[in-house]
């Protein structure tokens, strides 16, 4: 059992084909074993109760440093723009610093703010949908999928919309920080677009000092508990992990759903013929093909999950796309079903590190697949759906690129 597992993870994390096509290879060391020790030392968590269990667990932290580029030493982070934003985020904190990044974000990302987006979300959805419109096909990926939560999250903080297209390459390069099996090559990528990001924060946050305006990124500056407030730093990691999290999970939500429908054309129609399906369809997207696929978390005293102890210090890997295809949780699992009203997703994750703005990640799919289905009846993807495949990257999971007819 233990070689059989370690060849099935082997296949899911380190060839091409395990990273496009990952679920038959959950699905088998599933099957062999709910908690899984690699040869390695690694520990891997599969299903939905325990995934879910164990980002909860008070136990399970962060430690970007274990995680991460294992060949650097932590004395050498400090050289490299991508790894040295790690410890110094949200994403990555442990209480109290997370208490405190949280309770401060949460002064300004409010529901209150985040709804009143919306007007503004709809009328982004159908601008990029008039050119759908107008040239009758586009590339999914590039004309909707991006530059929609791209420019939501952007409007949000307060970035002019012509700076967005400059801003997408070198925010794609460092999220691949946070794929397996990274190398010096793909760390040095990594490094380049996080100094590129970290310089045009900077410079942004220094000018909302000045000149502060209604907009997301002022008021996480004037954020205040007290005499607390964020540093320059930590405004800078702010601004780099919402408009992160914003495209590329967001990205991904709206191309993996927009997949998903296209290859079950039938439950397209079922949303069209009932739009009220709409933000149970969404979840179900978040479901069957997840943008985030797993969650990496260290162990600081030893945690039981399905029987087994973890032992302290231990590194885990709780892949939550294979606790989204449990048939424990969700029956017939591989089916793709609008209609499904089965456990909470854990796309956004779960406990104390649930995603800030998944309400607004939320929003923006509903509103777009609303407007879209509404307006285009024979959406198809030309050539066939089949023939579309997924980046070769299994933490942050999208396709490349996705061409898009009206009819």
């Amino acid at each position: 059992m233990e070689t059989d597992a370690d060849e099935l993870l082997a296949q899911l994390f380190l060839t091409p084909e395990g990273l496009r096509e990952p679920y038959a290879l959950y699905e088998r060391v599933r099957d062999l074993t709910p908690v899984h020790r690699t040869a390695l030392g690694h520990w891997v968590v599969t299903g939905y109760d325990d995934v879910n269990t164990f980002l909860r667990s008070q136990h399970a932290l962060k430690d970007p440093y274990r995680v991460f580029a294992p060949w650097v030493s932590k004395d050498e982070w400090q050289e490299h723009a991508a790894l040295r934003r790690l410890p110094n985020i949200m994403l990555w904190a442990n209480p109290p610093d997370h208490t405190r990044l949280r309770k401060l974000a949460g002064f300004a990302f409010t529901n209150r703010a985040v709804q009143a987006m919306r007007p503004q979300i709809t009328a982004m959805v159908e601008s990029l949908a008039d050119k759908l419109e107008r040239d009758g096909a586009i590339d999914y990926m590039k004309d909707f999928a991006f530059p929609l939560p791209a420019m939501a999250t952007g409007r949000m903080l307060g970035i002019p919309d012509a700076d967005l297209p400059s801003l997408q390459e070198p925010m794609r390069a460092f999220q691949d920080i946070y794929e397996l099996g990274l190398t010096p090559d793909d760390l040095a990528a990594c490094d380049k677009g996080a100094q590129f990001t970290d310089d045009y924060f900077s410079e942004l946050v220094e000018e909302r000092r000045k000149n502060p305006g209604d907009d997301l990124l002022s008021a996480l500056i004037a954020a205040k508990d007290g005499a607390d407030q964020l540093s320059q730093g930590e405004l800078i990691g702010m601004c780099n992990l919402l408009f992160g999290a914003g495209f590329e999970t967001t990205t991904n939500l709206l191309g993996n759903g927009m997949l998903a429908l296209l290859r079950h054309p039938e439950q397209m129609d079922r949303l069209r013929a009932h739009p009220e399906l709409i933000p149970g369809a969404v979840e179900e997207m978040l479901r069957y093909d997840s943008p985030t696929q797993l969650g990496n978390r260290v162990t600081d005293s030893p945690v039981e999950i399905a029987g087994t102890v973890i032992p302290e210090g231990s590194s885990v890997v709780a892949l939550v796309g294979a606790a989204h295809r449990d048939p424990r949780r969700f029956p017939d699992p591989d089916r793709f079903d609008v209609g499904r009203g089965d456990a909470p997703v854990l796309s956004f994750s779960s406990g104390i590190h649930y995603c800030l703005g998944a309400s607004l990640a939320r929003m923006e799919a509903q509103i777009a697949f609303s407007t879209l289905l509404r307006r285009f009846p024979r959406l198809h993807c030309p050539g066939g759906a089949d023939t579309v495949v997924f980046r070769p990257r299994l933490t942050l999971r999208g396709v490349e690129s996705l061409p898009l007819a009206a009819g």
